[in-house]
């Protein structure tokens, strides 16, 4: 299973740096990507702070949200059952273990205990402090 944050998979919904380098890398890792209650807030209020900051239209927004929506629908976003207070719980324990070191934050931690709390073996990210954190639990990082 394959596991994205969230500033991969925005950036298949709008135009940003990298935008082709996520695309091609979410595109090489093949769907389905754990989709979890992180990616259900974050990616439509990043696209809506889109809107607030003037980087995209109004239309702009309503057909990434549509994309975005279109994409749970057809599966490429995926949502099994998971534990999300154990989550939160690794989440910990990864703060505890990495987090004096490599600096990682809380949202960081979030995403990799999702994601290895889903059984993901491959980790698409772009930030240099959680991939460095999710390497170091074992995930497969994506771009290598």
């Amino acid at each position: 299973m394959n596991y994205a944050d969230t500033g991969i998979l925005l950036k298949s919904y709008v135009e940003e740096e990298n935008s082709s380098l996520a695309d091609s890398i979410l595109r090489s890792l093949g769907a389905p990507f754990f989709y979890s209650h992180l990616h259900e807030i974050e990616i439509p209020n990043a696209i809506r702070l889109k809107v607030f900051r003037r980087e995209i239209s109004q239309a702009q927004s309503e057909t990434a949200l549509g994309a975005f929506r279109s994409d749970i629908d057809s599966g490429r976003l995926a949502r099994f059952s998971y534990d999300l207070a154990g989550i939160f719980s690794a989440a910990e324990r990864l703060s505890h273990k990495h987090s004096a070191r490599i600096g990682a934050r809380s949202m960081d931690l979030l995403h990799i205990a999702t994601a290895l709390e889903a059984g993901c073996t491959h980790f698409a990210s772009f930030d240099k402090r959680q991939r460095e954190c999710a390497a170091l639990e074992g995930l497969n990082i994506y771009p290598s």
